[in-house]
């Protein structure tokens, strides 16, 4: 260990850069000396924050200064907490490129009996455009298991983060035919650099794909239930 301590901080940094953000061995190397401890807290780049993390929040982003993934997993908040919690984060200044929101309680065959249980019920439309104010170089942006999904999600995810080049709307606990259903007047998707999307669980017609091919030129993937 002296060894390594003589190391210049320079190449220990890119020795700990090489561990790909593994945080469970950066975690093990952050207790072996205070320099180690301070180099791991420079090249931690992603954290997840569940509802004990969310009162330390200020002490945590002081903490990883360098952070560029954000995970957020979802409990029993209600959406009004969803919408704070991500409001909160949008005060201090990171500078994310993938931000997921997970409900980590999501079950389907148990929500389908206990539909009294569901948080929360849709996207959260207030806390996304705090967040756009300061995640300007948004390029990954994720939802697991909220209850719907719909095309006017879409539309305003485009609206306020138009630089997405990955989205996830994946596994709702509800789906039906009208959710991405087409009209004349629906207005262009302004995504212009998307390259993946990811449908799964949704109800996806052939026209609302041939949709995002005419709008998203760089579309490379789309990912539905076939």
């Amino acid at each position: 260990m002296a060894a390594a301590a003589a190391l210049p901080e320079e190449l220990l940094e890119c020795i700990f850069k090489s561990l790909n953000d593994d945080n469970h061995t950066l975690k093990h190397l952050s207790v072996v000396s205070k320099q180690f401890l301070a180099i791991t807290n420079r090249v931690r780049f992603s954290v997840t924050i569940s509802d004990e993390t969310i009162p330390f929040l200020p002490r945590l982003f002081h903490r990883f200064p360098n952070l560029t993934s954000l995970n957020l997993t979802i409990l029993s908040k209600t959406l009004e907490e969803v919408d704070d919690t991500l409001t909160l984060i949008s005060t201090f200044p990171l500078d994310i490129k993938s931000f997921n929101v997970s409900n980590t309680n999501y079950n389907r065959s148990f929500h389908l009996s206990h539909t009294n249980h569901i948080r929360p019920f849709r996207i959260p439309a207030k806390g996304l455009i705090a967040l756009s104010k300061t995640m300007k170089n948004l390029k990954c942006l994720a939802f697991y298991g909220m209850s719907h999904f719909k095309l006017e999600d879409l539309f305003f995810i485009a609206d306020y983060f138009p630089l997405l080049e990955e989205l996830n709307l994946s596994d709702p606990l509800f789906t039906c035919s009208q959710d991405f259903m087409m009209d004349d007047n629906d207005q262009l998707l302004a995504l212009p650099n998307l390259r993946r999307i990811n449908l799964f669980g949704n109800h996806i017609n052939d026209q609302f794909i041939n949709f995002l091919r005419r709008n998203c030129k760089l579309l490379q993937e789309i990912m539905i239930i076939c």
